[in-house]
């Protein structure tokens, strides 16, 4: 395996990129890393053959063990780590009881925000995700660790076209953005018509930025694409012409991610809410494949770098410590910080 320093000076040469313009009312932004966390495993998790053929250095855990998720926040606050984007379905559920947790145990100097996830649940309407919203912000976001941008709360989206109406009928693809553009917008008026939140939109379409503060990827290399954490460039160009073009202020997250695999989710017993695509590995090339995402991300200036992931160990896409990497992950983690960060 490489050393993480061999790995830096393969793929680190280029120089820090400097801040980008500002329009005349957009915050900078501190250089703030985030990655994503998964509040659900159970001693169920790890013997459904769903998992990668690796396990937590420390041992299969539970969610809900406030040890854990302290443990979790130590490893992540090692590889300098700003915050975690916890995943979360519904108020009052287990997502909902572990956001409470990552918030209560965080240290200051470490915060976390969402990705909502409440519009793709079975049976939900609009008028669920209006509710779902409401209740985050008032029962969530004014805790001291939520993460905030110039005292506006953040949160991320997922899934952008699976949005319900009325009925709770959705689109079956996201080739056309207009009918869910049109949904989320009577969303945001119910529920942020002030635009007091930063929402963050997952999309490959620069359309939501009619409606959202920002755009991220959630998985930037695919089975028919292995290559597309290269468009970091044009992601970026959609949010920063956007702005220019209306002058209201928006953020581009650049996502960085240290491999992938999600062969064994193609179980029958492994199905899920996802979307079905098709599974596929990319492998992690002793680091190198982790480098080049970041690679590709630093020149485009993110206003955030968003790490996929944290602990999805269905996807195998974890930097958590591991019997099979150890806190190789980790520690490279925390030198592309640093390079980020310009320290």
């Amino acid at each position: 395996m490489l050393g993480f320093v061999a790995v830096l000076v393969l793929f680190g040469a280029a120089p820090l990129p400097t801040a980008s313009a500002q329009t005349a009312d957009r915050p900078m932004p501190p250089r703030l890393v985030l990655a994503n966390y998964f509040p659900w495993y159970d001693p169920h998790t790890w013997s459904t053959g769903c998992t990668v053929a690796d396990q937590p250095r420390d041992g299969v855990y539970h969610s809900d063990d406030a040890e854990v998720i302290a443990r979790h926040i130590a490893q992540a606050r090692a590889a300098r780590i700003d915050g975690f984007a916890v995943h979360w379905f519904a108020p009052g559920n287990r997502t909902d009881v572990n956001l409470v947790q990552v918030l209560d145990l965080a240290p200051e100097g470490f915060s976390a925000t969402v990705t909502f996830l409440n519009h793709i649940l079975p049976e939900t309407k609009q008028a669920d995700v209006q509710a779902a919203l409401q209740f985050l912000l008032a029962r969530h976001a004014n805790h001291p660790r939520f993460l905030r941008i110039a005292g506006r709360p953040v949160i991320f989206f997922s899934d952008l076209y699976r949005v319900p109406d009325d009925a709770g009928k959705r689109l079956n693809s996201d080739r056309n953005p207009t009918v869910a553009v049109e949904r989320w917008a009577q969303i945001r008026q119910a529920v942020d018509p002030q635009r007091t939140t930063w929402w963050i939109a997952e999309g490959l379409r620069p359309e939501y930025l009619a409606v959202f503060d920002g755009l991220y990827v959630y998985k930037v290399d695919h089975a028919c694409c292995p290559t597309a954490y290269r468009s970091a460039p044009r992601w970026a160009k959609w949010v920063r012409d956007w702005e220019q073009r209306t002058q209201q202020p928006k953020l581009w997250v650049g996502t960085v991610m240290p491999g992938w695999d999600d062969r064994n989710t193609a179980q029958p017993q492994c199905a899920d809410l996802r979307v079905s695509s098709a599974p596929f590995a990319r492998d992690r090339e002793q680091g190198a494949y982790y480098a080049r995402t970041w690679a590709a991300v630093l020149p485009t200036q993110p206003d955030l770098v968003i790490i996929h992931s944290f602990n999805e160990w269905l996807e195998g896409s974890y930097i958590e410590p591991s019997l099979r990497f150890g806190d190789f992950y980790v520690q490279l983690t925390a030198q592309w910080v640093k390079r980020y960060k310009g320290e």
